[in-house]
């Protein structure tokens, strides 16, 4: 279940057919799990630091990484929101945004670091925790899968938290024109990666499958972030597998912890802990309970916030009050706070922390049996999500034909910019409404260098009309010279289908493989 093998076939499936697949069903979807799973995930490291018999030792024995330094987060984000405008040398917007820009980078890394973190716990359960060459070659396949290639996907999808404010000022402008070719390599070097780590996987004496499936389920995620037109599909897939392995993983590590012998809230909630079926629902309800909370510091330039869809009015207020700068701070606090503690909670090179986690790592090697038959069935769920990726990617619903512009005004460009000399290139990424066609968000992709350009081009594009259904975004490049030239938008063009085939070409190899060491284990 940790695997994302099983969600993306979900997903893939309620978005085929549809030009957005945030208006699909995939949307009801992800609007539950993230009701369910989004803020209980965040704090279930906080909930077995403080709230578990079986961490309430290592709180003694390490006070600084679990009391001192969480403390300290907290109050650099309330002293960072508090402050009026005036009182800091940065406004607040500006220190949102500077916030936003540190968590975007710590994110990437929390994510990358779980996988490495699941794929580790697989290698200990197989009796591989000592296993050195296992543990680098790990490391090296969840930082780049899962955190360097995630970021270049992000960088040409315009999807990095305050992107024009810091990514596009040190990349090229012809990173867009070539961004055909960049997926493609990124895309080559997914699977020369996976190749080289399901290889080492398969030549050890003890191979696991649950690290083999995990393995290709993190390959099906990267490649639909490395897919155009698939931010949304990866969005809710990569997100929703984090959310249900923190949660997974938090409601088994404490299950085998002792029982206090003072304290009424001390023996209740070992009477939780020890039921990993109760911590997940009571993790679900906080998560349910302080969506409207947390959902503040989300940044939605279109469509309802999911608070909304439950508490109304009450989310709405929530956002517009005075409270925001207080709700901003605690949003942050508890999100670096759980990067930090989940590095502390689940740190197994640590003696204590593995004994205090032995509900998680008690049960070490597992009997396999019928190596083959549970092969198979890793194809069938691999080829399964790979034929609904690539039958998604193939839709023709928009793929052949370019969002159509019927009303096109021009951007201004000011009489008093000329005499200022002031020019610019850059690239403005526009969202459309299936629907009605109209524009729903425009964004600098990458800036021409200049606020007031920047508005400008803004300003016209946001006025702009396509014809509905064919398309639901473009990006259209802008020049300021002495008058602007802004050129009809065009889309990039459509992706070598070629992760269908590599991957029924990777898939055939491992079978093969895993044949012949079942074969030469058998001698």
């Amino acid at each position: 279940m940790l695997s994302a093998l099983w969600l993306a076939p979900i997903a893939l499936f309620l978005a085929h057919g549809y030009s957005d697949p945030e208006s699909s069903p995939l949307d009801l979807l992800y609007f539950g799990l993230t009701v369910l799973f989004w803020i209980g995930h965040r704090l279930s490291s906080t909930y077995l630091a403080y709230c578990t018999e079986a961490y309430r030792p290592l709180l003694r024995e390490q006070p600084v990484r679990f009391i001192v330094l969480p403390l300290l987060v907290t109050a650099g984000c309330f002293a960072l929101f508090l402050p009026a405008d005036s009182a800091l040398p940065w406004t607040r917007e500006e220190r949102l945004i500077g916030l936003a820009i540190l968590d975007y980078a710590c994110v990437t890394y929390h994510f990358a670091a779980q996988h490495f973190g699941a794929l580790s716990l697989y290698r200990l359960r197989a009796d591989r925790g000592s296993c050195l060459q296992t543990r680098r070659c790990d490391r090296f396949f969840a930082m780049t899968a899962g955190g360097v290639l995630i970021f270049v996907a992000d960088i040409l999808a315009g999807a990095v938290a305050y992107q024009d404010q810091w990514v596009d000022r040190w990349f090229p402008a012809w990173i867009v024109s070539a961004e055909n070719g960049i997926r493609s390599g990124a895309t080559l070097a997914l699977f020369a990666i996976t190749a080289i780590v399901l290889v080492v996987e398969l030549r050890t004496p003890r191979w696991s499958l649950p690290r083999i499936l995990y393995i290709v389920g993190l390959v099906v995620m990267v490649g639909l972030a490395l897919r155009p037109r698939s931010l949304f599909l990866f969005l809710v897939i990569w997100t929703s597998q984090h959310w249900i392995v923190a949660t997974g993983l938090a409601s088994q590590t404490p299950s085998a912890e002792s029982t206090p012998t003072t304290g009424i809230v001390r023996r209740f909630l070992h009477r939780l802990n020890v039921r990993p079926w109760a911590v997940v629902l009571l993790l679900m309800l906080l998560s349910l309970m302080l969506l409207p909370v947390f959902e503040v510091e989300a940044n939605r330039e279109t469509g309802t916030y999911y608070g909304d869809r439950i508490f109304g009015a009450l989310a709405t207020q929530l956002r517009t009050s005075t409270w925001l700068p207080v709700l901003l701070a605690l949003g942050f606090a508890t999100g670096f706070i759980h990067y930090l503690l989940d590095r502390s909670i689940y740190r197994m090179s640590d003696p204590q922390v593995r004994a205090a986690a032995r509900g998680l790592v008690g049960n070490a090697s597992i009997p396999r049996r019928n190596l083959i038959r549970e092969l198979a069935l890793i194809s069938v769920l691999a080829l399964v999500s790979v034929s609904s990726l690539h039958a998604q990617i193939g839709t023709p619903a928009v793929a052949q034909q370019p969002p159509k512009a019927i009303y096109t005004p021009k951007p201004v460009y000011r009489p008093e910019w000329a005499k200022q000399g002031l020019t610019g290139k850059g690239v403005v990424l526009v969202t459309i409404h299936q629907q009605t066609g109209k524009v729903t968000g425009a964004r600098m992709l990458q800036s021409t260098g200049n606020k007031q350009l920047d508005g400008a081009a803004l300003e016209a594009y946001s006025q702009w009309r396509f014809e509905p259904g064919t398309g639901s975004q473009v990006r259209i490049p802008i020049e300021f010279a002495s008058r602007p030239k802004s050129p009809a938008p065009k889309r990039a063009a459509s992706q070598p289908a070629i992760l269908y085939p590599l991957l029924i070409l990777l898939g055939f190899g491992v079978a093969v493989i895993a044949m012949r060491t079942r074969r030469r284990s058998a001698r």
